[in-house]
């Protein structure tokens, strides 16, 4: 769900948010995929920002390439740059990192690790942390929550399947397609993502796999793999 109106706000409690150990997985997936939007509203908030809270920020930002955002992950670099006579010891000290510095597959499992299983009726607020979590663990290529992301897929309903679509298209083979078919007429991601694991696994139209779905299934996804 986009940050419309209360953009800055909501972007200034999720930068408070890294500070604190417990909210610091939440705020980073938020922040990793609200992106360059981010940026704008670092600066007077960057003085409250304590190490870890720092490195969590630049690592959701690594993938940010515009001018601003290198310009900032530059600050952030030089904020935690040790001085010389200190290097050996903060390299000593990096290999202690508390788990709310860790990369993005860390955080995203701990994300899912919090969340309770799959409901139709969960929050929206809860499906989108579920969905931005699914969707770093693919963009990194991590299969480790495969079970739990194709769970989302048969439980969630269309409305709150979005991210996790997507991450199916990454990650997903061909025990997606029938999850995802039933997703298509609603989610155009179900459609895209069922394209890309057919392309991926090298499911045609006369594959073994489709004989084994419903005919309404075998349809919706034959036509998916038409738009290739």
């Amino acid at each position: 769900m986009p940050i419309v109106a209360s953009r800055g706000g909501e972007i200034r409690r999720l930068l408070s948010d890294l500070s604190d150990p417990k909210r610091r997985t939440g705020a980073f997936l938020r922040l990793r995929s609200v992106g360059a939007r981010v940026v704008p509203h670092v600066a007077d908030e960057l003085g409250r920002l304590d190490a870890d809270a720092r490195r969590a920020l630049l690592d959701a930002l690594k993938d940010v390439q515009t001018e601003d955002a290198r310009a900032l992950r530059k600050r952030l670099l030089r904020a935690d740059a040790p001085p010389p006579a200190d290097a050996a010891a903060s390299s000593m000290e990096s290999t202690r990192r508390p788990a709310g510095s860790a990369g993005p597959e860390s955080l995203a499992l701990q994300s899912l690790r919090t969340l309770a299983p799959p409901r139709r009726d969960e929050r929206a607020a809860v499906s989108r942390e579920r969905g931005e979590a699914h969707l770093a663990l693919a963009r990194a290529g991590s299969r480790l929550a495969r079970k739990e992301l194709l769970l989302s897929l048969t439980t969630l309903g269309a409305d709150r399947a979005r991210l996790c679509c997507e991450a199916a298209g990454l990650i997903g083979d061909a025990d997606f397609l029938a999850p995802l078919a039933r997703l298509a007429s609603q989610r155009p991601e179900a459609a895209k993502a069922i394209a890309a694991i057919a392309a991926r696994e090298k499911i045609t139209a006369r594959s073994k796999v489709l004989r084994t779905l419903d005919e309404p299934l075998r349809v919706i996804v034959a036509r998916a793999l038409a738009g290739l």
